[in-house]
């Protein structure tokens, strides 16, 4: 894994201000620590920090085609790059590395932006063909790695992270308001967009063509909206496994030591398990915990799983102090406030992980193909609620269900299960703040040139194409590019880069997924059980007491907390005079969601995680309060 960036003068063709390049650079040694490397051409310039993996020694970036006419500068890993190796080598490619990186350059020598179809990888990457003068940024399918721009017109930025394409004092410092209401709803800031005015991410599966002084923003991978029902259910076991096999096989060739994030779940454990398998030597595990909260923790469950495949296993508690002290520092690394309170537990884990390895495989990517949340229950069976009449569901239902105290999780079933409409539903799912909530937060002056539409313009948009599919197998393959991508995975890359660590996701493999994402409905869920397929599969390597464990998730005790020792602290940061918030939303709505959750009446930890980390962003970035340069 690496940290790339660059700049390109497309319109003016003036020569790139090294010293910005440069300065980009430096703001991302901790992806990179072990090496860097720059390219200058006229009007642009690559640069990239370097975290070796494979060919330790001989894979420096920038690398290039034989005459030098091509250039990559890559963050990622290519897994199948052997194979595409011998292929390119067969068609008269000459290699001057053992790095996957060089792979890319003759892939796109030889079939040019169709290269990115034959990656199975992750990755954000830059090309510059210099005999078209011609620049390629790609995203990884699943966005597994980040890539954002900065476009005014003239040139383009892009970088591994926002901050450094904010090292260009030219960049404004300013709130995207409507990226802030879709914060507000999704707990993270979607694709294409930032928090940052003018600053985008690119979309998953996506690429950015500059060339002849136009910009091309195009989709070059789009999953196929078909399901495989000719298969019988052994079949598909069969083959998920020797898939699943493959792909965690694969993610282990490393030149440097390897380990396992591990919970107390099914997906990190078979990870281990197949690793264990494959490994002459015990595997490194990491676990996190929390101090005196038994009611969240897994760390027994994790410790019997290490154990019983021999692990050398390795964790880290917390406390409410270590999140109150830490957050700040946390969301200089995300860039981006992502309201997900596991979010800090990562960046402990894999500061624990960095003393003994240099990259770890998780189990993160198998909950949205599989249908692993209590919410696609919502979206499996929600038509059978539909069929209540509406006077019944509107009269009586839905207000007993908004009566309910600290049940915020029932409210937001019920309210999306009433609602027909397919995009209008999912928002609802996903929504923190739902549309009343965000109505009665924002200042009224803030409010105004809002579009209350987006939000389902953005599920909209990853929908296009699945409408004829299952409504389950839409929420998931949606999911799994949107919610996966901008949250799960986004924080996953920043935790762990954070601390130099390469986390890798074999769930998410391209031939793996492929296979997944075309199972019918029913082996996905089945009666009550969710992930019912990936459970029978993963019997060949789990014993029953692993697979049969209640899934949690990844819990933290931030609800308490919130009531209790770090009430203060939540009051303290939203209430003060000094607060950004209250330049852009209600004081008195603020009060009162932290009044009504400190005396029980709702649970509003998840509305309250939002509004402190953007208040703690808001302090980093825009006004500038804190600094961890250095």
């Amino acid at each position: 894994m690496c940290g790339i960036c660059g700049i390109y003068n497309y319109q003016n063709n003036e020569p790139v201000n090294k010293r910005l390049i440069h300065s980009m650079n430096n703001t991302m040694v901790h992806r990179g620590p072990d090496d860097e490397g720059y390219y200058l051409k006229d009007s642009l310039m690559l640069g990239m920090r370097r975290l070796s993996i494979i060919d330790v020694e001989g894979g420096h970036q920038p690398i290039h085609n034989e005459d030098k006419s091509i250039w990559v500068v890559f963050n990622g890993e290519i897994y199948n790059f052997k194979e595409l190796r011998n292929d390119l080598k067969n068609k008269g490619h000459r290699f001057y590395t053992q790095s996957d990186t060089e792979v890319i350059v003759h892939s796109y020598e030889e079939w040019g932006d169709d290269c990115l179809l034959r990656f199975n990888g992750i990755f954000g990457l830059a090309i510059w063909d210099d005999k078209r003068k011609r620049l390629l940024l790609a995203r990884d399918p699943h966005g597994v790695k980040p890539l954002y721009v900065f476009n005014d017109g003239k040139r383009l930025l892009w970088s591994s992270e926002i901050k450094a394409i904010l090292s260009d004092s030219r960049v404004p410092r300013a709130v995207d308001r409507q990226s802030l209401d879709l914060f507000l709803t999704f707990r993270f800031v979607p694709s294409p967009f930032t928090l940052f005015q003018g600053i985008r991410k690119i979309r998953p599966g996506h690429k950015l063509v500059v060339e002849n002084n136009n910009l091309y923003d195009t989709r070059y991978i789009v999953p196929e909206a078909v399901t495989n029902y000719q298969f019988k259910e052994d079949d598909y076991i069969n083959v998920l496994q020797e898939k699943l096999e493959a792909s965690v096989k694969r993610q282990m060739v490393s030149d440097v030591p390897i380990g396992v994030l591990l919970s107390g779940g099914i997906d990190s454990a078979v990870v281990l398990a197949i690793m264990s398998s494959i490994a002459s030597d015990p595997i490194e595990t990491f676990s996190v915990g929390f101090k005196n909260e038994m009611d969240v923790n897994e760390l027994d469950e994790a410790r019997y799983t290490a154990e019983y495949f021999g692990a050398n296993h390795h964790e880290v508690l917390l406390d409410s102090l270590d999140y109150s002290e830490w957050l700040q520092k946390a969301i200089w690394y995300l860039e981006e406030p992502i309201a997900t309170t596991s979010s800090l537990p990562m960046y402990f884990v894999t500061k624990l992980a960095k003393d003994y390895v240099k990259v770890v495989l998780t189990g993160q990517g198998a909950d949205e193909p599989f249908c692993g949340y209590y919410r696609y229950f919502g979206e499996r069976y929600g038509y059978m609620y539909r069929k209540i009449p509406k006077i019944i569901r509107n009269q009586f239902l839905k207000p007993i269900v908004e009566s309910l105290s600290r049940q915020e999780r029932i409210k937001r079933a019920v309210r999306s299960m009433g609602t027909d409409e397919i995009e209008r539903r999912f928002v609802q799912i996903y929504s923190v703040f739902n549309k009343e909530m965000r109505d009665s937060l924002w200042r009224f002056e803030h409010k105004q040139n809002i579009d209350e539409s987006a939000c389902e313009e953005i599920v909209h948009y990853w929908r296009n194409g699945l409408e004829d599919m299952d409504p389950l197998i839409q929420m998931s393959m949606i999911d799994t590019r949107l919610s996966l991508a901008d949250d799960l995975l986004m924080y996953g890359d920043k935790m762990s880069m954070s601390n130099s660590i390469e986390a890798r996701v074999p769930f998410l493999d391209h031939e793996y997924m492929s296979l997944v994402e075309s199972l019918p409905a029913s082996l996905r869920i089945r009666g009550f059980t969710r992930k019912y397929i990936h459970k029978k599969a993963t019997s060949k390597w789990l014993p029953n007491q692993i697979i049969k464990r209640k899934k949690r998730g990844f819990e933290t005790p931030v609800d308490r907390w919130f009531r209790t020792e770090l009430s203060g602290f939540v009051q303290s940061t939203l209430l003060s005079d000094k607060s950004a918030s209250q330049n852009y939303f209600r004081k008195e709505s603020i009060n009162s969601l932290i009044q009504d959750h400190i005396s029980g009446r709702q649970n509003n930890s998840r509305q309250l995680f939002c509004l402190v980390n953007f208040e703690l962003w808001h302090k980093t970035f825009i006004e500038r309060s804190f600094d961890y340069y250095g």
